[in-house]
C-alpha cells in the first residue's frame, strides 16, 4: 500500500491520492487502507516514515564508520543517490514538503520535525570535523548545516521539476565540490 501511495503522490499529489484508490492501486479492497492507517494524514505520515527509514539504513552503510567531513560529503552524496535511485518515492517526499509548506497544512509539524533530523545530521558531521581539527572556527555550523540542506533540497526539487534539463549527478558533483573547496580551502589557505 506505500508503494502505491508513493506511486500516487508523486503522479498527482496528496490530494491525488485517496485512500480508496490506495486500497485498489495495491491490489487490496479500498477500505483496507482506512483500516491500517487511520486516516489519509496517518497515511502520508506512514509514506513519510517509510520513505525517511528507507534513507537512513542506506546512509549507515554508506557512511560506516566516517565521520567528519568526509562523512559530510556521503551524505550530501547520499540525498542525491536516493532521489535518483527511488525517483517516484523521491518525487513523492518532496511533493509532500513542498505541500507542508501552506498555511494549514496537517503535514508540516511531521515534515519539520523530518527536516531538522536531516539538518542536524549534517551538523553532527560539521561538529565532527571541527572537533578533529578539519574545520576552522569561523564555520558556523549551525548556519551552515541549514545551508548545505538548503542546497541539496533545493538542487534535488531543480532536478525533479525540470525534468531532463539538470542532473542529479552534475548538481551532486558540483556541491560536493563547492562545499569541498569552502570548507577546506580556507583551512589549506591558512597552513
Amino acid at each position: 500500500m506505500i508503494r502505491a501511495a508513493l506511486d500516487l503522490i508523486a503522479a498527482h499529489g496528496a490530494a491525488g491520492c485517496s485512500l480508496a484508490r490506495v486500497g485498489t492501486d495495491a491490489g487490496y479492497s479500498r477500505g483496507l487502507p482506512v483500516a491500517r492507517f487511520g486516516s489519509k494524514l496517518g497515511l502520508l505520515e506512514a509514506v513519510m516514515d517509510t520513505s525517511e527509514s528507507w534513507f537512513q539504513r542506506r546512509l549507515e552503510r554508506k557512511i560506516g564508520k566516517r565521520t567528519g567531513l568526509e562523512a559530510l560529503f556521503i551524505r550530501i552524496s547520499a540525498h542525491f543517490a536516493g532521489a535518483r535511485d527511488s525517483s517516484p518515492a523521491a518525487i513523492a517526499v518532496y511533493q509532500l514538503y513542498v505541500e507542508s509548506m501552506s498555511a494549514n497544512s496537517e503535514l508540516k509539524p511531521r515534515m519539520s520535525a523530518m527536516s531538522e533530523r536531516y539538518r542536524l545530521g549534517f551538523r553532527s558531521h560539521l561538529q565532527e570535523a571541527r572537533d578533529a581539527g578539519e574545520l576552522g572556527d569561523d564555520i558556523d555550523i549551525d548556519r551552515f548545516a541549514t545551508i548545505v540542506l538548503g542546497a541539496v533540497r533545493g538542487g534535488i526539487i531543480q532536478s525533479l521539476v525540470n525534468d531532463q534539463g539538470t542532473s542529479l549527478e552534475l548538481v551532486e558533483n558540483d556541491l560536493v565540490k563547492m562545499f569541498r573547496q569552502v570548507l577546506t580551502g580556507r583551512r589549506q589557505a591558512e597552513m
